[in-house]
C-alpha cells in the first residue's frame, strides 16, 4: 500500500464511509472528512496528511500558496510532482517500507493495539474498555497509527528513544471547512522553511531515516535534519506483520489486508540540538548562559487554554520565552483577515504511560492577530481567579498558628480541578465572540463570570464543615481573602 498513490484515508462524504486517496483529496474539492473513532488518531492523519504534501508540493511564497487553497491541483501536476519520491512511502515495500526497518530482531511479536497510544496490552486502558480490543487494523490505520507514535507519543520504554519533539509534545494545527483546505492551511511556503532550515534544498534528496538508517550510538546534530527527515522521523526500530484481510477494528473499514502485530527492537542515539519542528510550539529559558529549548507539552491536569499565549504568538524576554508552531507563525503572516480555528492535541504522560489524552478546538473571533496582550489578559485572568480560590481554600484548611483552627482537609486540590471544569466553557465563548474594540466590557463580562463560578465553588467546598464552630474562623478568613483578592482584581 503506498500512502500517495492508494485509496487509505478513512473518510465520509455525506454520510458514507469510504477510504480515499491523496489525489482523491488534493485533486478535487470534495466534501471529504476524516472518519475514525479517536480525536487523536483524526489529529494524527491530518498532520500526515499535511506533512506529506509539505515535501511533496514545495510552495514558493504565500501568493502561492494562497493560490493551492483556492483551487485543486491538477491531476498531472499530482503525478509530475510526485513521481520521484513515490517509493519512499510505500508501506509493504521489500526493502525500505514507510516508516519501518526490514528484519527486525526481536523475540516476540507485540500486539497492533501498542501502536495505538494509551492502549498497549497490559494494565494501561485509559482509553479503552478492555485489553485486546484493537487486534487488527487495515493498512491505513496502521500507517496512521505508525506516524503517530513516533512522532507524538512517548518511547516504548527503556532502551527505545522518543519522538524528535521528546516525550509528549504538544501539536497544533489550523482547521478548516473541508479536508483539502485544512491540509494547505497547515503547509508552510518555502520562505518559511527557509527560516526555519537555513540550509535547505527543496531539489535536493532528503531520504527519510527508512532509506537512509539512522547508525546506532550515533550523535545527531539537529540542524543536518532536512525537511522530510525531520516530518516522518522514525526513532525506533519496528517492522509490521501483515495478515489476510478483513474488518479494521480502528476505523471498521473492509480491507484486503490486515495487520495484527508488529516487531521491534531496541535502538538508540542521540540527539544534539532543537529540530524546529512546523506543528509544535516551543519554549526556551535561559540558565547559566545557556538557553535551553523544549517543546510545549501537557505536565498537568490543566486545560489547554491555560498555555494559549504560546500557540499563537511569540514572546522574548531576558531569561525566558516561547514561539508558536510556525504554521501558525506563517497563518499570521498572511493576515488572512478572517476567524483562526485551532486544532491542540497531545497527551500527558508518566515515563512511557501515557494518562490522559488532550484534543481541543479553539476558535478566535477576527483580529486575532493583533490581540495578543487582549488574549493573554483573558487567560491571566483566568488563573489569577483560580490562584485566589485555591490559596482562600488552602488558608481555611490550613488555619492561622495563634490565631484559628483550620479545617484540617485539601480542599482546593479538587476544587481546583472544578474550577478548571467550570470555566473552560467561559474561557472559549469569550474567545470565540471577543469584540477586541469593546475589550473593557468583555473583559468586566467574563470576570463577573469567573468571580460568580469562584464564589460558588468555596461555598461548595466549605458547605460541609459550616455547622462547626470550631471552623467558623477559617471560612470567613478565607471568604474575606477571596473577596477581597477579587475586588482588587476588578472582578467584583
Amino acid at each position: 500500500m503506498n500512502l500517495v498513490s492508494d485509496r487509505w484515508i478513512p473518510v465520509h462524504e455525506e454520510g458514507a464511509s469510504c477510504f480515499a486517496s491523496l489525489q482523491d483529496v488534493l485533486c478535487t474539492d470534495a466534501d471529504w472528512e476524516l472518519a475514525l473513532p479517536r480525536d487523536d488518531m483524526e489529529l494524527a492523519t491530518l498532520q500526515l496528511l499535511v506533512s506529506l504534501t509539505q515535501v511533496l508540493f514545495p510552495t514558493a511564497h504565500h501568493a502561492a500558496l494562497r493560490a493551492r487553497l483556492n483551487a485543486p491541483l491538477s491531476e498531472a501536476d499530482f503525478h509530475t510532482a510526485t513521481e520521484r519520491l513515490l517509493e519512499w512511502f510505500d508501506l509493504d515495500h521489500p526493502r525500505t517500507p514507510f516508516m519501518q526497518t526490514r528484519g527486525v530482531s526481536a523475540k516476540d511479536v507485540t500486539p497492533i493495539q501498542k501502536l495505538f497510544i494509551g492502549l498497549p496490552d497490559g494494565n494501561n486502558h485509559a482509553f479503552f474498555n478492555a485489553e485486546g480490543e484493537i487486534k487488527a487494523v487495515c493498512v491505513g490505520c496502521a500507517a496512521i497509527a505508525l506516524f503517530n507514535q513516533a512522532s507524538n507519543s512517548p518511547s516504548f520504554g527503556g532502551g527505545f528513544k522518543g519522538s524528535l519533539r521528546g516525550g509528549t509534545p504538544i501539536t497544533t494545527l489550523i482547521d478548516a471547512p473541508r479536508l483539502r483546505r485544512r491540509i494547505w492551511e497547515n503547509v508552510l511556503p518555502l520562505t518559511e522553511v527557509e527560516r526555519l532550515l537555513p540550509d535547505y534544498d527543496s531539489s535536493a534528496d532528503d531520504p527519510p531515516v527508512w532509506v537512509d538508517p539512522i547508525p546506532a550510538g550515533k550523535t545527531i546534530v539537529a540542524g543536518s535534519i532536512g525537511l522530510l527527515r525531520g516530518l516522518f522521523w522514525q526513532p525506533a526500530r519496528v517492522e509490521l506483520l501483515p495478515s489476510d484481510g478483513g474488518r479494521c477494528d480502528h476505523c471498521g473499514g473492509d480491507a484486503g489486508r490486515l495487520y495484527k502485530g508488529f516487531k521491534k527492537e531496541k535502538f538508540t542515539y542521540q540527539l544534539e540540538g532543537v529540530w524546529p519542528h512546523p506543528h509544535g510550539p516551543r519554549r526556551w529559558e535561559e540558565k547559566n548562559g545557556q538557553r535551553h529549548v523544549r517543546f510545549a507539552s501537557f505536565t498537568t491536569f490543566a486545560p489547554a487554554w491555560t498555555q494559549l499565549s504560546q500557540f499563537l504568538f511569540e514572546r522574548e524576554e531576558e531569561k525566558q520565552g516561547y514561539v508558536p508552531a510556525p504554521v501558525i507563525s506563517s497563518r499570521r503572516q498572511r493576515r488572512s483577515a478572517g476567524r483562526l480555528q485551532l486544532l491542540v492535541g497531545g497527551y500527558r504522560n508518566n515515563q512511557a504511560s501515557v494518562i490522559e489524552r488532550r484534543h481541543e478546538l479553539f476558535s478566535f473571533a477576527p483580529g486575532w492577530e493583533d490581540a495578543a496582550d487582549q488574549l493573554a489578559d483573558i487567560v491571566d485572568l483566568g488563573l489569577e481567579v483560580k490562584d485566589l480560590l485555591c490559596g482562600s481554600l488552602f488558608l481555611a484548611a490550613k488555619g492561622k498558628k495563634d490565631n484559628f483552627k483550620g479545617i484540617g482537609v485539601d480542599l482546593h486540590k479538587e476544587v481546583e480541578r472544578a474550577y478548571y471544569r467550570g470555566s473552560e466553557a467561559l474561557i472559549h465563548e469569550t474567545l470565540r465572540e471577543m469584540d477586541y474594540e469593546d475589550f473593557q466590557s468583555v473583559r468586566a463580562q467574563i470576570a463577573e463570570k469567573l468571580t460568580a463560578l469562584a464564589k460558588e465553588l468555596y461555598a461548595k467546598a466549605v458547605e460541609p464543615y459550616t455547622h462547626d464552630p470550631a471552623f467558623i474562623s477559617a471560612i470567613a478568613a478565607g471568604q474575606l481573602k477571596l473577596y477581597t483578592g477579587l475586588r482588587k482584581l476588578r472582578c467584583d
